[in-house]
């Protein structure tokens, strides 16, 4: 069977389709069109007939795989780790698991949701190299990170690897060869590619300017920061914010991505137990749904059209996560 695998633009989504490439190829199944994907796409997913009528590619339309991304019923396979997952209450209320649609907030990555899954699911033996992926993307998407410092030093090879991820964000062909090397080669060996050696070392000297740019323009408003991006050519460095703030519990910023402006939002991983039990019963992917986007407990995001707008959902959460 031929696949078309959608996938969260992100590293997550990029190793989980890894993680089902290398399962179906041990089956002599196979993927024909990678084709990540991003918030953007909400109301064209909200679609019945989405994977038949969009125009993310050309050529033949094979079944859909869809990976750490909201559920569409059109999906043949549909791993996620999201609870905002669900987009229209009718999807919701017939969805049932089964082997091949499973959804799993309890998992940090949904690489390594999908890797368990398929373990268990269907008696598959991963490559030993999936072993490692799955625990730094634990620490990646789920924010398990010694210190905002480690996340500016980016000395580990998942790290370059990461800085890798994030300057091929919209190089399509990039992220499809990103995905068949993810499937066959460990992270340290992928790390000495020259390619992303590059990259990485770019992006250390780009996170010093970022670093910078952050001293001068974040705003602490309460227990929650906001920086705006828009304007700067380097990556969000979204922890930042703890680095120069360690008691901040929230951190807000608004980036441009394509031709939409992203609103990010997180809490700080390292903030003490007396303030996560203050700021229990904040959601965060619960509230960015709101405003068309989702994610999880503790960090979520959404795409919104022009900056103005973009600027005022900021403005609109800031005092929602101050308990205002």
């Amino acid at each position: 069977m031929i696949y078309d695998a959608y996938f969260h633009n992100d590293f997550d989504g990029r190793a989980s389709a890894a993680v089902m490439l290398a399962f179906l190829r041990s089956r002599g199944d196979d993927i024909e069109h990678f084709v990540p994907v991003d918030f953007n796409l909400t109301k064209q997913w909200l679609d019945e007939k989405f994977f038949a009528k969009h125009r993310l590619f050309k050529g033949r339309r094979n079944p859909a795989i869809v990976l750490d991304f909201p559920y569409h019923p059109g999906a043949a396979i549909w791993f996620d780790h999201h609870p905002t997952t669900f987009k229209k209450e009718a999807w919701q209320k017939k969805f049932k698991r089964d082997m091949f649609h499973r959804l799993d907030p309890s998992y940090l990555s949904n690489c390594h949701l999908t890797y368990t899954a398929l373990k268990e699911n269907f008696g598959w033996k991963p490559p030993a190299h999936f072993r490692e992926l799955v625990k730094w993307l634990d620490v990646i998407d789920g924010a398990r990170y010694a210190s905002a410092e480690q996340t500016i030093a980016i000395k580990e090879p998942a790290l370059e690897v990461t800085a890798y991820v994030d300057g091929t964000e919209d190089d399509l062909r990039a992220t499809a060869a990103f995905v068949e090397l993810l499937a066959t080669e460990p992270l340290g060996e992928i790390a000495k590619m020259p390619a992303v050696r590059t990259m990485a070392a770019a992006a250390r000297k780009t996170n010093l300017k970022a670093l910078a740019f952050y001293r001068n323009h974040l705003k602490v408003e309460g227990d929650a920061t906001f920086v705006d991006l828009t304007g700067t050519d380097f990556a969000t460095l979204r922890f930042a914010p703890y680095y120069l703030h360690p008691k901040v519990l929230y951190a807000v910023r608004v980036t441009k991505r394509g031709r939409f402006y992203h609103v990010g939002v997180g809490a700080n991983p390292w903030m003490t137990a007396a303030a996560r039990k203050k700021h229990a019963d904040v959601h965060i992917g619960e509230l960015m749904r709101k405003f068309g986007g989702g994610g999880h407990k503790n960090a979520g995001a959404c795409e919104i059209a022009t900056k103005r707008k973009a600027i005022a959902v900021a403005k609109a959460i800031i005092p929602v996560l101050n308990g205002d």
